[in-house]
């Protein structure tokens, strides 16, 4: 069975006990590591069995994808934030996306005012690009989120903040795990008891996972990746339960009511 994941040190950390045999498994998987904005796009397709994705690209893909339970990244009390190199009016600025298939980029259509321009690179260029100076702002996300200071960067707005206002107690999702429709229920059910208890194993085995994480790691200091490790893989991540899909449906039914995205058909598994 395929498994689509991004190299962030979250998603290993989740899969260390499946891909490196420290549990026994229903299934041999394949591991194929991309960025989240080329996994939402190969989404579209129905590319892998197994794959991480946005919530705006599960609206384009419910047909061929099941949200799985386990696995999902959700904000408790932080999301994506926008940065720029001082304090600006975002109406006049040129944001930095990581993408239009990213939660983040529709969380800034809904609750940002709409910029002069949008630009879609990859989410790890864009603290750069806002360095430089080619774009006013960027939306960051994952462990650039703990790093934008030491740059020189200031916050210019916080999407958690924004979102807690909309949906107060709710956390701000982020990032899911899919399986596609056509692995059938046995294939679901296995799959779904080697991931939980490969997150299992990963919170047990927590400086083991780490370790292996760190080798797709953007940063050297595994301090740093533990922090953010335990930012997004948090008590949500083995199954997001009601609060979860409360949050995902207040998601999408904002985004609908904006006619940014529609609103999908929310299966979970």
């Amino acid at each position: 069975m395929e498994v689509a994941h991004t190299p962030d040190p979250d998603d290993s950390f989740m899969f260390y006990g499946m891909f490196e045999g420290k549990i026994k498994t229903h299934y041999k998987y394949d591991q194929i590591i991309k960025d989240i904005e080329a996994l939402n796009q190969d989404s579209l397709s129905g590319k892998y069995e197994v794959t991480a994705m946005s919530a705006p690209a599960y609206a384009r893909v419910s047909d061929k994808y099941y949200l799985t339970s386990a696995g999902a990244s959700f904000g408790i009390s932080y999301g994506p934030i926008v940065v720029a190199r001082k304090k600006i009016d975002l109406a006049r600025a040129v944001v930095a996306s990581p993408g239009e298939l990213t939660s983040s980029h529709n969380l800034y259509k809904m609750f940002m005012p709409e910029p002069k321009k949008m630009v879609v690179m990859r989410f790890d260029q864009i603290v750069s690009a806002v360095i430089s100076g080619k774009v006013d702002a960027g939306i960051i996300i994952h462990d650039e989120q703990l790093t934008y200071q030491n740059k020189g960067l200031v916050k210019v707005a916080d999407l958690f903040k924004e979102w807690s206002a909309y949906a107060p107690g709710l956390p701000i999702p982020l990032g899911f795990n899919a399986i596609s429709r056509s692995v059938g229920e046995d294939g679901i059910q296995g799959f779904m008891n080697d991931f939980r208890r490969s997150i299992d194993y990963g919170n047990e085995h927590e400086d083991d996972a780490l370790a292996y994480s760190m080798k797709y790691a953007r940063y050297s200091d595994i301090e740093l990746e533990r922090k953010f490790v335990k930012m997004y893989v948090n008590k949500l991540t083995r199954d997001f339960g009601s609060q979860g899909k409360s949050a995902i449906e207040k998601y999408f039914e904002r985004g609908a009511r904006m006619g940014i995205l529609h609103k999908p058909d929310l299966q979970i598994v």
